[in-house]
């Protein structure tokens, strides 16, 4: 009796990168302990000297770290025999993120930031809590939506302020010049019809 071919049965469970990446983080960031609901808790001391530009961290989960700055805004550093570069540039909230991997965009404002080229790197906080990812980039959205609409408004109405002051102005204009007009030519005539009553026949 022949025996039945074994069908390996697929597993649903998707790979572990694929659970990590749609995981959603959630963190405490404090001085010197950061916790997270994926990575736990990690206690950390920074040490530097502003002047050289040098400094390093100690992270208990992390190991130590060395890093170095280049110019305004870039940094180099090893940490477990790894290279990182990171660099971040411009005023205000729109920043150039550069690192290793080419360059980037980010939007920053008081709850966090959101990355244009890679929104899987977005960041939000609030009450303690730190977001990444695909939470993260719903939440600066809805909250880049909020602002943008009401800066719209608020531009909308000084825009109608500024276009009736401007017209006010015109309408202004215009009536004085009118009445100066009308002015003249009414002691024009009145001049001409006394000059004309005063002259001898």
């Amino acid at each position: 009796m022949e025996k039945a071919p074994n069908r390996s049965k697929k597993s649903n469970t998707p790979p572990a990168q694929s659970k990590q990446e749609k995981m959603k983080r959630i963190e405490y960031k404090g001085e010197h302990i950061r916790a997270s609901r994926t990575g736990g808790v990690a206690a950390r001391a920074t040490v530097s000297d502003k002047k050289l530009g040098i400094g390093a961290t100690v992270n208990t989960k992390h190991g130590l770290r060395l890093h170095k700055r280049l110019w305004n805004g870039a940094r180099v550093g090893f940490q477990k025999g790894r290279f990182q570069f990171i660099g971040r540039y411009g005023k205000g909230p729109f920043k150039i993120n550069q690192s290793k991997k080419g360059f980037s965009a980010s939007y920053s404002n008081s709850f966090g930031s959101y990355n244009f080229f890679k929104p899987q790197y977005s960041s939000f906080r609030m009450g303690g809590l730190h977001f990444r990812g695909q939470t993260a980039q719903m939440l600066q959205a809805v909250i880049m939506l909020f602002v943008g609409t009401f800066n719209l408004i608020l531009f909308s109405f000084r825009a109608i302020y500024v276009l009736g002051w401007v017209v006010y102005q015109i309408v202004v204009f215009f009536v004085k010049f009118a009445w100066a007009s009308f002015q003249f030519l009414k002691e024009l005539v009145l001049g001409f019809i006394q000059g004309f009553k005063e002259t001898p026949k």
